[in-house]
């Protein structure tokens, strides 16, 4: 996480007006995004470089009297975690979009802690081999059902 710049400060009160923490309903899909018009592209490309996560898409006009569409998003659960997360936790002040974020942190992290598909290592204490089957690496495994 980068330190507390003025940059930092201007981010968090970008972020207050114009920020988006989703989940779907079934408690997955996390996404930190903001979506702007295309004339102010360049202040999610500023957000792109600023985390170093994430990406910036550009879509058309929904209709002809609309602006296109730039939004940056950051959908990857590691990158939230490890990069958004922090910075939110320490730079976004008390607001109604820090409300926002704190339901939004606390329902990530049941998702990643319970349901989150990922490599854990095996159970045996000491071997960081990737589980298989009830929670042992192949060799715990094998050497299990050997008895």
């Amino acid at each position: 996480m980068r330190p507390a710049t003025d940059a930092a400060a201007w981010l968090t009160g970008f972020v207050v007006a114009e920020g988006c923490f989703t989940g779907a309903s079934n408690g997955s899909d996390f996404t930190f995004a903001v979506g702007l018009g295309a004339t102010d592209g360049d202040t999610c490309e500023l957000l792109h470089e600023f985390f170093g996560v994430g990406a910036v898409r550009r879509y058309g006009r929904r209709k002809a009297h609309y602006d296109d569409e730039v939004t940056f998003s950051v959908r990857a659960v590691p990158e939230l975690l490890s990069v958004i997360v922090p910075f939110m936790d320490e730079h976004l002040p008390a607001s109604y979009k820090r409300t926002q974020y704190e339901a939004w942190r606390s329902r990530l992290f049941d998702y990643w802690e319970h349901r989150a598909k990922r490599v854990r290592p095996c159970r045996v204490e000491g071997c960081d081999t990737p589980r298989r089957a009830h929670g042992l690496c192949r060799h715990h495994l094998y050497e299990q059902r050997r008895y």
